[in-house]
């Protein structure tokens, strides 16, 4: 019998399993008594937990085919994720299972009468020759704007010639699209590529220009087959992705810049720690740009922190870094065709230039000025023999300096009143340069 009249308590009970019953004053039952919650859960059921919590939202996983597998592990890292691809249709679109990345083509024909892929194949019906080796021609200045390729609709932030040859160039803008463009010929779009949610910031080709890889402001980089528009590897970051570079002499390396200051050296073929085989960390602000030296032994990275500095391919010790008082950030950086030299396009309205031998001293004579760059990224590059150097400029022009005397020999006004900020020089013609910016359209100088 309970302690209490009316009320039963489990010691009475004679099955200690059953839910004992709260009864009234006069005998009938009330309702039974509700179990007390149980706080502690065992591993596998707040695992069950989780995942039926789990919503799409901005802040959702990666991909929503297998969250666990492709949740970022380490947020500074990332990591890769090797979706498998359906291509077994023969259409121009490809689709990427657990990714909403697209490639149209628009061409004639993306094989030839044998059933091979003609797109990398360099055109036999023009004049010029496009196996020429580099420094082996003499180049000229171009003169005006003779063509407008449509180019991107809310601006062009990204060119990039295909290597050696130079028949395709790809570009990157703020409408989250990466396209192919044909150079001769039609000059029209032969494919495009979508799978980035933000704008492209940097584009760079493999060294045989069967891949290329992008980066984007929605902090991820994506490796892409240039023939058929799949997509080969995907990182993803929570830091923002600034730049990012192949490695010249191969087709497995490359290097990113993030926003938090580090770069990370990736390789395709190590499986451990999703690829990643090095990470340079002796900057203190964000990474601007990464440019290889051609021989691939040495690269040299940029950054907020207003200095430079040259690394070793694959060691994290930086082996000069040159820095100063009075030195502003150089968000763009490219080397010279002979490979004895690096310029710097700085905040200062400048282009200065460093020696590529031990020591890496900056050279005070050899300075490019006349163009103005504050407050933006403005790209510049060389004529293939190394002569002259040719930079945009933000009020919407194109300059162009001898590189022995540094003296500026031509300006060329471009149409848009728009900031130039991508220049770039045909590898194989002696005067041709395409050039874009936020106006969108690219035009070709001739």
């Amino acid at each position: 019998m309970g302690i209490v009249d009316g009320y039963s308590s489990s010691s009475d009970s004679e099955n200690p399993n059953e839910t004992p019953l709260l009864n009234n004053v006069n005998g009938t039952p009330r309702n039974p008594v509700i179990p007390k919650r149980r706080h502690h859960f065992t591993k596998s059921e707040l695992k069950k937990r989780k995942q039926a919590r789990k919503i799409n939202s901005p802040w959702g996983s990666w991909s929503s085919d297998d969250e666990d597998k492709n949740q970022i592990s380490d947020g500074s890292i990332g990591d890769w994720d090797n979706d498998k691809i359906n291509t077994e249709d023969d259409n121009s679109e490809v689709e990427c299972i657990g990714e909403s990345e697209t490639s149209q083509f628009y061409g004639k024909s993306e094989k030839d009468y044998r059933g091979r892929s003609n797109l990398l194949q360099p055109p036999l019906d023009i004049d010029i020759a496009l196996d020429k080796p580099q420094l082996s021609f003499k180049t000229y200045l171009p003169k005006k704007v003779k063509y407008t390729f449509e180019g991107h609709k809310n601006g062009t932030t990204s060119l990039k010639f295909l290597p050696h040859t130079g028949h395709l160039f790809l570009s990157g803008g703020n409408d989250n699209k990466i396209k192919l463009w044909d150079f001769y010929h039609r000059r029209n779009c032969l494919r495009d590529y979508q799978g980035h949610s933000q704008s492209i910031n940097s584009l760079d080709f493999v060294n045989d220009g069967t891949s290329f890889i992008s980066s984007s402001y929605d902090k991820t980089v994506k490796i892409w087959d240039t023939e058929r528009g799949s997509v080969l590897k995907r990182l993803r970051y929570k830091d923002g992705v600034s730049c990012c570079q192949f490695r010249p002499t191969g087709t497995n390396e490359f290097i990113i810049g993030l926003s938090d200051s580090r770069i990370l050296h990736y390789d395709t073929r190590v499986t451990s720690k999703n690829g990643l085989i090095q990470t340079y960390d002796h900057h203190i602000g964000g990474i601007l740009d990464v440019k290889y030296f051609q021989d691939g032994s040495k690269f040299i990275s940029s950054s907020e922190d207003k200095t430079v500095m040259i690394w070793d391919n694959g060691v994290n010790i930086p082996i000069k870094n040159i820095s100063d008082t009075a030195q502003y950030s150089m968000p763009v950086i490219n080397t010279h065709p002979t490979q004895k030299y690096f310029c710097t396009q700085s905040m200062d309205n400048a282009i200065y230039t460093y020696n590529m031998k031990p020591k890496f001293r900056k050279l005070p004579n050899k300075v490019f000025k006349g163009q103005k760059s504050v407050g933006y990224a403005i790209g510049f590059t060389f004529s293939p023999d190394g002569h002259y150097i040719c930079s945009g400029d933000s009020r919407s022009k194109v300059l162009l300096w001898d590189w022995t005397t540094s003296k500026l020999l031509k300006e060329i006004s471009i149409p848009g009143k728009s900031p130039i900020s991508q220049v770039e020089w045909h590898p194989q013609e002696t005067s041709k340069v395409i050039c874009s910016g936020p106006a969108g359209k690219i035009y070709l100088l001739d």
